[in-house]
This record gives structure tokens, sequence and C-alpha cells, in this order.
């Protein structure tokens, strides 16, 4: 079974088993959907979690499962994923990623820049953190202004090389 994570628990709230989730996902609404099976991993095993409710208060999610009734059947669970089949991931348009499938890919201007660390979500939007070799990490915007192309198969993305840019990312 091939799973995707899409969240983390963070704490609980309650006393009734509601945990608050800190959710890597844009789908919000369908993947805490009433009904939906969701996946803890606990102690190197996939526990299968029903959704009874949710809603998004702040960054977070507060989520309330069949399974976990009470804060003490929560708290054990502080810290772990929560992941969906893959086969329910969302079905994305052709300029969409998923984060996990940019990991790794390497970086290029003219030249290999380096390669994708992690991506950061702020409010003015997605941020590529590059590893370069010898240097500090980069962090550039992952928008069509600045990003020209992305290939999953060729494992690249090519950025615009702008003055201001990349000053100090090339040495």
């Amino acid at each position: 079974m091939e799973l995707i994570n899409i969240g983390v628990i963070a704490n609980t709230h309650g006393l009734k088993g509601t945990v608050k989730v800190k959710s890597f996902t844009d789908f919000k609404e369908e993947r805490y959907k009433k009904g939906n099976k969701l996946y803890l991993h606990f102690k190197n095993d996939y526990i299968p979690l029903t959704v009874v409710k949710y809603r998004t208060v702040k960054t977070l999610e507060y989520v309330d499962f069949e399974e976990i009734t009470h804060i003490n059947d929560a708290e054990k669970y502080k810290g772990c994923d929560l992941y969906i089949k893959e086969e329910n991931a969302h079905t994305l348009t052709n300029d969409e990623y998923y984060f996990r499938d940019l990991i790794g890919l390497e970086v290029f201007t003219d030249k290999l820049i380096g390669v994708v660390k992690d991506i950061r979500e702020y409010p003015q939007g997605e941020y590529l953190v590059i590893k370069r070799v010898g240097l500090k990490d980069a962090i550039i915007p992952f928008i069509k202004e600045f990003v020209l192309s992305v290939s999953l198969d060729d494992e690249k993305i090519v950025i615009k090389d702008m003055e201001g840019l990349l000053w100090g990312l090339i040495s």
C-alpha cells in the first residue's frame, strides 16, 4: 500500500480525543471529509482512522476520529504522521506539483545551482530551499516569473537568471 503524508499530529484539544493536525495538504476539505480513512503511523504500524469531523483554527486542523475518543488515547499519538492512500491523491493540473515530487530535483540557470532540499510556505507564497555544495542554502520564490520549467521526468527545474534573484547564490 503506497501512502502519502498529509500532516502530523501536533497536539491534543479537549478531553474527547480531538487532535490538532499541522497539514501538509492544500486539499483539507477533501482529506478530512467525514467518513474518510486516514492512516496513522505509530510504532512501525499504520493504524486506519475514520474522520468524524474537522474544523480549521488558525493554522491547524482540529480533527475527531471514530477510533480516538479520549485525551488519553490521543496523547500517545502526538508527533505521529497522518497518511492517505496514494490512489486517493488529488489529481493535479499540468502546472501543479506535490512538494514530495519537487524535493531532490536539480536546479539550473545555465549551470547547476543545487538541489531542492525543502519547500517552505509563507503568506507570500511557496519558496524552494536549494541545497548548494559548499555554500549556504538559497531560497527562491516558486512562481512563474522565476521558475521557467519543471521536469519531473528529467528531475530538474530551470530558473530565470535575474540580477538580484541569484545575488550571492553563485560564487
